[in-house]
């Protein structure tokens, strides 16, 4: 009874520590983006560039050192290849590579429109033509509105981002807290 109890109370420190560190890396990272919005997009895009940069590398070094006839690594080095090119694009250029994906993102809002519009033609009245022209007209309308301020967008999206790590953060620290207190009452 007492391994078990033992071992109880080392998941629980455990569990703890984890808590604590998720919430606090959480809440930083929460209120950094909730006081300096317009670094998000910076931030993230080194973070994803060196995320590329890393697996590009081992893709690329995968495809040279397990080449075999037959085998696909050619494609595996056009790959790592192309994600070392994406990985050095958003470290040095992360502010135009952040506003070509908000932009491309308003695209696929008014082609989604568009293909709603398109639809709304070919189905009935009964059958839906009004919720799919409203769709359509509504999407257009938002894909152009993310298109034309696409920093707007991206400070909206940082402030929500923020507030979701801080809550974030505030349950884990919380729960750190109860982990601490049922670690202690049963020690």
């Amino acid at each position: 009874m007492a391994t078990e109890d033992r071992s109880t109370l080392e998941l629980l420190r455990g569990s703890r520590i984890i808590a604590y560190s998720l919430g606090f890396i959480s809440l930083v990272a929460g209120l950094f983006l909730l006081f300096w919005p317009s670094r998000t997009a910076h931030v993230v895009g080194v973070i994803l560039g060196i995320l590329f940069l890393v697996s590009g590398f081992a893709q690329a070094a995968e495809a040279v050192t397990t080449h075999r006839k037959g085998s696909a690594w050619g494609f595996l080095l056009v790959r790592g290849l192309v994600n070392l090119a994406l990985g050095l694009v958003l470290i040095f250029w992360s502010g135009a590579a952040s506003s070509a994906i908000v932009w491309l993102i308003g695209l696929d809002f008014v082609i989604t429109g568009v293909l709603a519009l398109i639809a709304s033609l070919m189905v009935g009245k009964d059958m839906g033509r009004g919720s799919l022209v409203l769709h359509g007209v509504i999407s257009i309308g938002v894909g152009i509105a993310v298109m034309a301020w696409p920093n707007s967008i991206k400070y909206a999206a940082a402030i929500l981002l923020a507030i979701a790590l801080i809550v974030l953060g505030l349950i884990m620290l919380g729960s750190g807290y109860q982990l601490s207190k049922a670690s202690k009452a049963l020690a």
